[in-house]
């Protein structure tokens, strides 16, 4: 563990964090264990919960591997009893589960977009629904949400998009709600980040070099960059922030513009979503 262990506000906490096997969830979850929260690392993919957990183990840190699908609701519903039951009650929630389907919306099949949003944002409505009783007995918490600057400017594809601006609202909507317990939620918006979710796009050239144009900071983004963004917002130093979305994107959103690169982009199709 770094010199953060221990750091006040984080010490002793759990945190569920989903999407934790891989990309900007394991990030999260790293970053968050660094600090002292004790992490529930929940992923579809058993072997990646697994992977990450003991990852954080090895830093001196304390996790629990939980592999659940986020759309299951009774799946979840288990998932969260067990976290209780082995770490204690959850005063942090990350929702960084998410996949993409790259086709646009006549391309797409009802399945394809019934998944996305399944994953991306009903998914985050079963954890919020499973985890804000177990925050209230806590006496409050802080949730972050992974949202896109998608949701913003229309970067991306119809179900993505969509999914995204839904997670918006939902933590705007969220704030007032949950106030009153004690609980902060709000969300953050990354650009285009260097994880498995972007790994097809960005192996093809022409996408990758017109990306970093367009991102007045010089450079892609990295999960690192997500996770801190996260933590301040999970932390006592945001204890007066509430209902925001925190875009962390290198200035892209203020830049966008594609001279190049568009064509492939909007032709790219994946027949399967790739996950963070």
């Amino acid at each position: 563990m770094n010199s953060h262990q221990g750091e006040r506000g984080f010490a002793g906490q759990v945190a569920v964090v989903t999407g934790a096997g891989s990309g900007i969830g394991r990030a999260c979850a790293e970053r968050l264990a660094q600090r002292g929260t004790v992490i529930a690392v929940l992923d579809s993919n058993t072997d990646a919960a697994a992977e990450s957990a003991a990852q954080i183990t090895l830093a001196g840190g304390k996790a629990l591997a939980v592999a659940v699908d986020v759309s299951d609701e009774l799946a979840v519903g288990r998932a969260v009893a067990r976290v209780c039951d082995t770490l204690g009650q959850p005063t942090i929630l990350v929702n960084a589960a998410g996949i993409i389907v790259r086709k646009g919306l006549l391309d797409s099949t009802v399945q394809e977009w019934r998944r996305v949003l399944d994953v991306n944002l009903t998914g985050y409505f079963i954890l919020l629904k499973a985890v804000i009783p177990a925050m209230r007995m806590a006496g409050g918490g802080s949730i972050v949400q992974i949202a896109s600057i998608a949701g913003h400017i229309g970067y991306g594809f119809s179900s993505y998009t969509a999914a995204k601006g839904g997670v918006l609202a939902l933590t705007k909507q969220l704030a007032g709600e949950l106030a009153q317990d004690g609980i902060r939620i709000n969300s953050v918006s990354p650009g285009v980040v260097r994880t498995g979710l972007n790994r097809d796009t960005l192996g093809t050239p022409a996408i990758a070099g017109a990306t970093i144009q367009n991102i007045p900071v010089g450079r892609l983004g990295e999960p690192r960059d997500i996770a801190a963004a996260v933590c301040f917002l999970a932390g006592p130093e945001a204890s007066f922030v509430t209902g925001t979305d925190l875009v962390v994107d290198g200035g892209m959103v203020s830049k966008i513009h594609w001279p190049s690169g568009a064509r492939e982009l909007q032709n790219f199709h994946a027949e399967v979503g790739s996950t963070r």
